[in-house]
């Protein structure tokens, strides 16, 4: 009787320890071992192009307004990486001079300048509620970027 309590307890140790169909968060893309969001970062850093730019803002929003994974928030600074970008001013015209019509479609607004000032703000708020921890960092830069 023992012996089959040790194994039982071996099993359910063990069973614990497999691998999760589920994220806690999702990145975007499929199966392959590099996200959609590694892609495409990877793709904006190394080679600055207007289109790389465009696509950014759009896999941004796509993160953010759809979120998977368990907790179904966006993955943890990714507003925050947005909202950075949204407030750069430069943004605004690179989007409006070299998006598509599909990748304007994505905004509801067609002035980039305050729309993007206005999304901004709004995803400096969420990372700030859906990670409090990080409100020590995101406030302070906040409060830096729309002070005028």
């Amino acid at each position: 009787m023992k012996r089959i309590l040790i194994f039982l307890a071996a099993g359910l140790l063990l069973s614990a320890c497999g691998p999760t169909s589920q994220v806690l968060y999702y990145w975007g893309g499929g199966l392959s071992n590099t996200t959609e969001y590694e892609r495409r970062a990877y793709r904006l850093s190394a080679k600055q192009s207007p289109e790389s730019t465009c696509e950014m803002l759009l896999m941004y929003e796509k993160l953010v307004t759809h979120p998977g994974g368990l907790r179904q928030v966006p993955p943890p600074g990714i507003c925050a990486e947005y909202a950075w970008l949204l407030a750069q001013p430069e943004t605004a015209t690179i989007f409006a001079e070299h998006a598509s019509a599909r990748q304007k479609a994505a905004f509801v607004f067609t002035d980039y300048g305050t729309g993007f000032l206005e999304r901004s703000r709004e995803l400096f708020e969420m990372e700030m509620r859906y990670y409090p921890e990080s409100m020590v960092f995101i406030k302070p830069l906040a409060e830096r970027l729309f002070r005028q």
